[in-house]
């Protein structure tokens, strides 16, 4: 295991951060870990509880989601997982208390490093932290990436809500070490939904051709004949015209089925469809629980387009649940007042390196690749 000691005295030093638990517990050193996504299906079960004690539960960042991802998308064949460690005693083993997606980047002349790693299918980027460890496990993440980084810090983790509770105690953490947080600009948009009074005359122009309803299966059987529907819905649109339906892709495909398998079963992925007497004639699927959850994919019958048939299935999936938000990508609201989504975090510290630094760690790294073994090939 590769890492660095955040000491028990960190946490104490900052009482203002939020997290009561802190005081009450003695903090033990956080060591870190970098390991292959792939190679992390040995840990599901630690994963799994990290993400339910989470200090801001992303489910992008469950096991049900990456390492699906990992076994059918190339664009994740690189990622690998800071996984901070807290040392256990005689009595308990160690325990997990953060995880930091990062992508592995191998060079020509040098060592290979790591960075924040980021994709159009994660909606959410932040790590998981453990709510009632995060100032030593946020210390040891800082203090390991500086480290690796050979005394200067240059990191960008994404999308990540500013507001978040994340956000707000990284930077407090961040301050008490010098490290400057600067955010992004954030991307998306969030499309205009028909009016009130234009549902209202789509829903009467629908109920005259027969009965509307929602419908969201629990049972996981249900839940893969409504994931089949919404692909098939989406492959027989203007996306298939284009091919972008993601039926066209077979390792796409192959990854949306088994993340909802997998997500379903902890009831972190629904599918909702709006049925016109017994034919779908819209479908969402959205991931996620709790107060808010996100629009993962979403298709409409294509004949019915003048009706906004998904316009009226999203409102009636907010009329089913008002206390739950859809967040679309970009973590912008679906539904009430307009808010600034999720961007791009970078933490940077340190001075840059003299050139004559510079010129030392090349050659050091250019020596390093000269002499690395190469790595086993892969079958497939």
């Amino acid at each position: 295991m590769s890492g660095i000691m955040a000491l028990a005295d960190i946490g104490q030093s900052l009482p203002a951060i939020g997290v009561p638990a802190l005081a009450r517990r003695p903090t033990a050193a956080v060591l870190g870990e970098i390991r292959p996504l792939p190679a992390c299906d040995d840990i599901t079960r630690q994963w799994s509880d990290l993400a339910r004690r989470a200090l801001e539960p992303n489910p992008c960042l469950d096991p049900g989601f990456l390492l699906p991802a990992a076994q059918h998308l190339v664009a994740f064949r690189d990622t690998a997982l800071l996984l901070l460690w807290q040392a256990g005693n005689e009595q308990e083993k160690q325990k997990l208390v953060g995880l930091v997606p990062l992508r592995h980047r191998r060079r020509m002349f040098g060592a290979a490093t790591h960075e924040g790693f980021t994709d159009r299918r994660l909606l959410n980027g932040t790590p998981l932290i453990d709510r009632d460890q995060a100032a030593v496990a946020l210390s040891a993440l800082l203090r390991q990436q500086r480290e690796a980084g050979t005394s200067r810090l240059d990191l960008t983790l994404g999308p990540i809500d500013p507001a978040g509770p994340f956000a707000t105690t990284l930077a407090r953490i961040a301050a008490g070490q010098g490290v400057d947080v600067d955010w992004l600009d954030g991307s998306g948009l969030r499309p205009d939904l028909a009016t009130p009074s234009r549902l209202a005359a789509s829903r009467e122009a629908l109920e005259a051709r027969g009965r509307l309803s929602l419908r969201e299966p629990r049972a996981l059987p249900a839940l893969r004949d409504a994931v089949e529907i919404l692909l098939a819905q989406e492959a027989s649109g203007a996306d298939a015209r284009s091919g972008r339906a993601t039926l066209q892709d077979t390792r796409e495909a192959a990854f949306l089925r088994s993340m909802s398998r997998h997500l379903g079963r902890q009831k972190l992925c629904r599918v909702a469809l709006l049925m016109l007497d017994e034919q779908p004639i819209a479908a969402a699927l959205t991931i996620g629980r709790g107060a808010c959850c996100w629009l993962y994919l979403a298709v409409e019958d294509e004949a019915l387009t003048a009706l906004t048939p998904l316009s009226l299935l999203l409102a009636m999936m907010r009329g089913a649940a008002p206390a739950r938000q859809i967040l679309l990508p970009g973590g912008l609201p679906l539904f009430g007042a307009q808010r600034d989504g999720f961007a791009a975090l970078r933490l940077t510290a340190g001075t840059p390196r003299s050139p004559a630094d510079i010129a030392a760690r090349m050659g050091r790294r250019i020596g390093q690749s000269l002499f690395r073994p190469r790595p086993a090939a892969r079958g497939g």
